[in-house]
């Protein structure tokens, strides 16, 4: 039996990780990764990238950091060593009537290329991504068909409805609201009320 630390055997399955994790002229890749918290066992398994979309801009994607705990749990059981990154998201409900919405669309060519590019820089051996919104959703799926790697794309769930006089309201509901108060068929503190509510 060697006793050379880097003659020890990795998964199989790191097909293509290993290339950033095996040997001694890695060593220096070892060691930025050792210092975030990874162990020899962590780097000797499948590194596996999780996507988030997480931003507190809106709360289409506000549960991922929760959600992803859950996806890095089920990589660790599945024998792989988890990767947590984030990339960018733009609220059209939020931006929409600015030029924020300028940056809507754009915005998913640049979750697609972030994406890439750390599943891509990092050697990752699989990708999973958690997605919440109209741009996060179809960016991820971009970055999946441009990798060579297995991958997912799990959406986090929709925005749960507001309570607002006995129903359940959204935000699609404020801005049919906007209107009604523009028209002059509901006062502005029932709008404000619909606001806090939805």
């Amino acid at each position: 039996m060697s006793k050379n630390p880097y003659d020890r055997a990795s998964d199989p399955a790191k097909r293509h990780s290993a290339a950033m994790t095996d040997g001694p002229d890695r060593a220096p890749a070892r060691a930025m990764l050792k210092a975030v918290g990874f162990t020899d066992e962590d780097l000797a398994k499948p590194i596996i990238g999780v996507a988030t979309t997480w931003i507190e801009t809106m709360p289409c994607n506000l549960n991922q950091r929760e959600l992803a705990e859950a996806v890095k749990r089920g990589i660790r059981r599945a024998g792989g060593t988890p990767m947590e990154f984030g990339t960018i998201s733009v609220s059209d409900g939020v931006a929409m009537g600015t030029e924020g919405m300028k940056a809507s669309l754009i915005s998913r060519e640049i979750i697609a290329d972030s994406i890439e590019l750390v599943s891509m820089g990092h050697s990752f051996d699989g990708i999973v991504c958690l997605t919440g919104c109209d741009k996060t959703s179809p960016g991820a799926a971009m970055a999946l068909g441009r990798l060579n790697i297995p991958g997912l794309v799990l959406y986090n769930g929709t925005i749960l409805p507001g309570s607002y006089k006995g129903k359940d309201v959204t935000v699609q509901s404020v801005f049919e609201a906007v209107g009604s108060y523009n028209a002059g068929k509901i006062t502005a503190e029932e709008l404000w009320d619909l606001e806090n509510a939805a």
